[in-house]
C-alpha cells in the first residue's frame, strides 16, 4: 500500500472471511433454535426439558441470556479488525474492539524483523490475539504471511499481513531511517 500523510504503510484487516460470517450465523441461528425448542418444549408442551429441567422463568431467563451472548460475542468476532501502522518513528497497531489504544514497538527497540510465511494454526494456534511460550505473541486475522519482530528485551510478536512485500519495504525504510 502507498503512504498517505506520514505513514509509510497502512493496513486494516478484519474477518469477514465468507467462512466466518456462515459459522458465526450457524452459531447464533443454532443457540436460537436450540434454546427456541427448549421454551416450545417446557412452555408450551409442559414437557420438562431436559434431565433436570430448570423452572419456568428460569429457561426463559438462560434463552434470553444465552441468545445475547451468542449475538454479542458474534458481533465481537465480525467487529474485530487489526490496524497496522509503520511511520518515520515506529510500528503502531491496535486491534479494535479489544486494543482501542494505538500501541507501537519503536526502532529502538527491535533487534531484528522478518517478513515471512508462518503457520496460524500450528504456530500460535489459530486466530486472533495468541500467544505461545516459546514463539511469542501473535496478532492476525487472516493468511499466513508476517512480520515477526525479535525485541531487544527478548520477546517476539508476529503480526499477520496481506501485504508482506510492502510491510517489509516500509519496515526498512522506517529502520534505515532511525540509523542516519
Amino acid at each position: 500500500m502507498k503512504a498517505s500523510g506520514h505513514y509509510l504503510f497502512h493496513e486494516e484487516q478484519d474477518f469477514r472471511q465468507g467462512w466466518i460470517i456462515i459459522l458465526v450465523f450457524l452459531g447464533v441461528l443454532a443457540m436460537v433454535i436450540l434454546m427456541g425448542y427448549g421454551l416450545y418444549q417446557q412452555i408450551q408442551l409442559g414437557k420438562p426439558w431436559g434431565d433436570q429441567p430448570m423452572s419456568d422463568n428460569g429457561l426463559i431467563i438462560t434463552s434470553i441470556a444465552s441468545v445475547i451472548g451468542v449475538s454479542v460475542t458474534a458481533l465481537l468476532i465480525l467487529n474485530l479488525k487489526l490496524i497496522t501502522e509503520v511511520r518515520n518513528d515506529g510500528f503502531y497497531y491496535r486491534f479494535p474492539p479489544l486494543i482501542n489504544n494505538i500501541r507501537s514497538i519503536k526502532p529502538s527497540e527491535i533487534e531484528k524483523f522478518d517478513v515471512g510465511k508462518y503457520n496460524p494454526l500450528l504456530d500460535y494456534g489459530g486466530w486472533g490475539i495468541r500467544y505461545r511460550l516459546f514463539r511469542g505473541k501473535a496478532f492476525n486475522v487472516r493468511g499466513s504471511q508476517g512480520v515477526s519482530f525479535y525485541l531487544k528485551n527478548g520477546k517476539k510478536v508476529l503480526f499477520g499481513t496481506q501485504n508482506p512485500s510492502e510491510l517489509r519495504i516500509a519496515l526498512n525504510k522506517m529502520m534505515n531511517q532511525q540509523n542516519n
